[in-house]
């Protein structure tokens, strides 16, 4: 269903990454996989950042809200792993991925600016590079949602 969803490279790095991020599906009524959202914590010093990697939503279910429940779920799961933030990130043109995340919350920022807040929240990294390492994601646009009070 990967290979269905994403073009290439994006379905090569979504399949490698179910070697070590947590998986939800999405199924319809009759059981079929209709969706996915791929998900894992990471940690710098104490802070531990939930980063979702990759979702998918088949064409013919786009727009139903499937989407939104595939992070809503992730988001339950983190947030019970105590994560102090989450961050996700996209390409500057998927407006739609844009769309689910700021109706949830999520300031729409870049790497520079992501860096500032995890690194107020006591996290252990040079710059904005140091955190797209960490995370292993490079996209333009970034996703993130605060969830701990941030130190000043």
């Amino acid at each position: 269903m990967i290979e269905e969803i994403f073009p290439n490279w994006h379905a090569y790095y979504a399949i490698k990454a179910l070697k070590n991020h947590r998986l939800l599906i999405a199924v319809n009524e009759k059981g079929k996989i209709i969706g996915f959202i791929e998900y894992k914590i990471v940690c710098s010093n104490s802070v531990k950042i939930g980063h979702i990697y990759y979702m998918g939503v088949k064409n013919e279910y786009r727009g139903h809200g499937v989407g939104t429940k595939l992070v809503l779920e992730a988001e339950k799961e983190l947030i019970n792993n105590n994560v102090d933030c989450i961050i996700a990130a996209t390409q500057e043109d998927n407006e739609p991925v844009i769309r689910i995340f700021t109706k949830l919350g999520y300031l729409v920022t870049n790497w520079r600016t992501a860096y500032k807040i995890i690194k107020k929240l006591g996290a252990e990294i040079e710059d904005e590079y140091d955190l797209m390492w960490l995370i292993y994601d490079y996209d333009e646009i970034v996703l993130i949602k605060v969830l701990k009070k941030i130190r000043y």
